[in-house]
């Protein structure tokens, strides 16, 4: 079971948690973006040129 059955399994039993539960998703996906962006970007050591977006 995953992080986000979890979370509803919660809310389904304690519906008054909602808030705590949603914070919990949130931080969740922040890592899940992170380090999403951490493999695929970062350790591929990706150049940007920024000079072409300026024009």
């Amino acid at each position: 079971m995953n992080l986000h059955e979890e979370c509803l399994l919660k809310y389904l039993r304690y519906p008054d948690d909602l808030s705590h539960t949603t914070e919990l998703l949130k931080l969740n996906n922040l890592i899940l973006e992170q380090k999403f962006l951490l493999k695929n970007f970062l350790s591929k050591n990706i150049k940007l040129n920024l000079s072409s977006a300026e024009s």
